[in-house]
Order: structure tokens, then C-alpha cells, then sequence
């Protein structure tokens, strides 16, 4: 008569729940029922007669689906997370996060569409770099492509109107006298060559006088003045 491993008791879970596979006891079980199948099988006269030997089964299985049927039901994970995001208000963090984000990706996609360079501020300026002189008669405004500047205003004093010195840092303007007349600027933004408070005066009333303003973004700044009757020593 083969040998049986006696069937494991009911308390022992058919999953072992720290290994996830097959309780060893139950295994040893089973594996006890198939040796002793194996060897009825290889000498039907050795053995119960088949009719015990499925009553015996039939009797194990109706245990073993008892004890199955008794097991805890499996955690629902997805709902333990939420659980556990409630308890420590992740949600409601994750929650206010969210417009954040939506504002953070609005400003890259808005960096991913401006250009890189201002490629028409560029073409202005090497314009201006190559600009003919230009010879005004009467109180002026500068255009934005004027650069070598003469004035030939006869009779009085001439005004020329500066483009405002905060949107052009950098910018150059040379100016020249044809006339012994002065050249003031409309407004108080020239700083003389020698510092101070910033004035109008530009030329003095002198023919072939010449200077140089440059924009420091609030005012313009003369950089140069030389007068035409200047005494040249080697």
C-alpha cells in the first residue's frame, strides 16, 4: 500500500503569501497523492481499488476548496493608494500643482515660438552702419537710418529732435556744421563732453565744427568735439 502524506490542515493557506507559489506542506501533500497514483498505476495489484482512491480524492479536494474559500480576498492596490494619498493630502498637493505646471508648459511653448534674434533690428543697424550723410536746411527730426548728420540751416540757430536715448543704447550719431550757427537739441538730453547736467547744446555757432553722441540709454552722451579751428601740434 503506498504511502500517503497526511492531507495538511485547513489552517495552513494553499498560497504561501510571503512566496506567492504553493504552501511547501501542501506541496509535499500533493506530491505524496501523485507517487502514490504513479505507483497504482504501475501495479494495479498494489492499492486500494480505485473506487477508495476516488472517494479519498473527491474527500480531499471538497476540503481543500473549503479552505480556499475561507482565504482573505485580494487588496485592492489602486485603492489603498488613494487611501494612503488622502491620509497625508498628497492629493490635494498634487491638485494645486496642476495650474502650475499648465503655466510652466504655456511659458516654454511661448519661448519655443519667439525667435532667437530680432533679425530686422540687425538689418536696421548694419544699414545704419553703411548710411550716407544726410544734409538738413531746417529744424530736423533724426531718422531711424541717419547717422553722419550736417546741418546747413542759415540764419538762426537749427533744432534737431534726438530720437529718445532709451530705446536706442549704443546707438552713434555724427553731426557737422556747414553754418557759424548753433545746433541744439528739442529737448534736455545731451550731456557735454565734460560731464554734468544734460542741456540742448549740440554744436557751438562755429563753421566745421564736429561732434559725436552716443545713447547710454537715458541720455546722449558727446564723446567727442572737435572744433574746426583746432591747433594740431606734432
Amino acid at each position: 500500500m503506498p504511502n500517503v502524506t497526511p492531507i495538511t490542515p485547513p489552517r495552513v493557506p494553499l498560497i504561501d503569501p510571503r512566496t506567492g507559489f504553493i504552501d511547501r506542506a501542501w506541496y509535499l501533500f500533493f506530491l505524496s497523492l501523485n507517487n502514490a497514483a504513479v505507483e497504482v498505476y504501475d501495479n494495479p495489484a498494489v492499492g486500494p481499488s480505485p473506487e477508495s482512491l476516488i472517494a479519498s480524492y473527491a474527500a480531499e479536494l471538497q476540503e481543500l476548496t473549503q479552505n480556499v474559500d475561507s482565504q482573505p480576498l485580494p487588496v485592492d492596490s489602486s485603492a489603498e493608494l488613494i487611501k494612503q494619498l488622502d491620509a497625508f493630502g498628497l492629493e490635494n498637493q498634487l491638485a494645486a500643482l496642476l495650474p502650475q505646471i499648465a503655466e510652466l508648459q504655456k511659458q516654454i511653448d511661448g519661448l519655443q515660438v519667439q525667435p532667437v534674434v530680432d533679425v530686422g533690428a540687425i538689418n536696421s543697424a548694419i544699414a545704419a552702419l553703411y548710411s550716407a550723410p544726410v544734409t538738413y536746411t531746417a529744424n530736423f527730426l533724426i531718422a531711424a537710418t541717419d547717422v553722419w548728420i550736417i546741418n546747413n540751416k542759415s540764419g538762426s540757430s537749427c533744432t534737431a529732435t534726438l530720437p529718445a536715448a532709451s530705446s536706442y543704447s549704443g546707438r552713434v550719431l555724427h553731426f557737422q556744421n556747414y553754418q557759424s550757427q548753433t545746433l541744439i537739441s528739442a529737448s534736455s538730453n545731451v550731456v557735454a563732453i565734460g560731464g554734468g547736467a544734460a542741456n540742448t547744446s549740440i554744436l557751438l555757432a562755429s563753421a566745421g565744427d564736429q561732434c559725436t553722441l552716443v545713447s547710454n540709454g537715458t541720455n546722449w552722451i558727446m564723446m567727442q568735439y572737435v572744433p574746426n579751428n583746432i591747433l594740431l601740434l606734432e
